[in-house]
């Protein structure tokens, strides 16, 4: 599936930064935050929504380790609202420790909970393809739990 994202590839040297997310979309009313392939599929969502007034800002982590805590923060302090998107289990995968770490860091900021979408807790992606639908994290997703965070 991560080879399905095509892009433009510099022509010299690129690197990039460790630790250094990136504001993809800049929006004011909802922070989504994700990485790899959500990120695409954020930007997507962020899209079908934004025709609906709905402005979205997503963050793309690019690197989790070290987390880019200030423009995560940042983002949500601009917004007061968080959604944290990633296809991992939602129990105990990383956008739980994202989502905690805005929990306690933007807490005063925040004009609604901080929510997530991510994949079931199940043991992993299943081969059937009804199956994998169920499981993966989609466009279609994202922009449902934009919407319901938009309107709380």
């Amino acid at each position: 599936m991560y080879r399905s994202v095509r892009g433009d590839v510099p022509d010299t040297d690129y690197v990039v930064p460790l630790g250094r997310a990136a504001i993809t979309r800049p929006g004011t009313q909802v922070t989504v935050i994700a990485y790899g392939l959500m990120a695409h599929y954020a930007l997507e969502a962020a899209e079908r929504v934004a025709e609906e007034g709905i402005s979205v800002e997503v963050v793309d982590l690019r690197t989790l380790r070290p987390l880019d805590k200030e423009t995560v923060i940042g983002s949500v302090r601009k917004t007061g609202k968080c959604l944290v998107v990633y296809e991992d289990n939602r129990f105990g995968g990383y956008g739980a420790e994202v989502a905690a770490t805005v929990a306690e860091e933007a807490f005063d900021y925040l004009d609604g909970p901080v929510t997530r979408i991510a994949g079931p807790d199940v043991p992993g992606v299943p081969y059937n393809h009804v199956l994998e639908d169920w499981f993966m994290v989609d466009p279609t997703k994202i922009a449902a739990g934009i919407r319901k965070l938009a309107a709380y």
